[in-house]
């Protein structure tokens, strides 16, 4: 904001606006072939700099993603809770994440446990590309709110938890 006579002025855009249409490869670059991914269908090409992401895609690939991140931090809830055994997670999570959390149930670390059940309240996600996206959720146990954040990865398989801080 600057200011001139007194008056707030906006301060000029110097971003170009965002388009709808596809990222073109750099000068001398060549794009590979495309690939379509089990988690939306959809094909996923690549550019040597960049990645090419049509706008159709955005919205198929955040639902999947969503659905998966609801069934996969309930079931890690279910885990965390004693309700499900540990090896159950292998489906939806990758052997670190697995590991991480038999560890923390194996030594009874799991934090505010004595509160009650952990019960899933609401689950966000942020599209990183395609193949990525973010995860933050909120859940309860008896009258304190927690929260609990992810990042997913599409997987030959399907969506997979890459990463798990709760």
């Amino acid at each position: 904001m600057t200011e001139s006579d007194g008056a707030l002025t906006s301060a000029p855009s110097f971003e170009p606006p965002l388009r709808d249409a596809e990222i073109r490869a750099a000068p001398g670059t060549r794009a590979r072939h495309g690939r379509t991914t089990p988690c939306h269908g959809a094909t996923v090409r690549r550019t040597a700099r960049q990645r090419v992401l049509p706008a159709r895609t955005v919205g198929e690939g955040h639902t999947s993603a969503r659905k998966f991140a609801e069934r996969a931090l309930r079931t890690v809830l279910e885990v965390l809770d004693h309700r499900r055994p540990a090896g159950q997670l292998a489906a939806v999570a990758h052997p670190p994440v697995v590991a991480a959390l038999r560890g923390m149930v194996g030594g009874d670390r799991v934090p505010f446990r004595e509160l009650g059940v952990a019960v899933l309240a609401r689950v966000d996600i942020s599209m990183v590309d395609p193949a990525t996206a973010e995860v933050y959720a909120r859940y309860h146990r008896g009258s304190r709110h927690f929260a609990v954040a992810a990042r997913i990865t599409c997987a030959r398989d399907g969506w997979r938890l890459a990463a798990l801080h709760v």
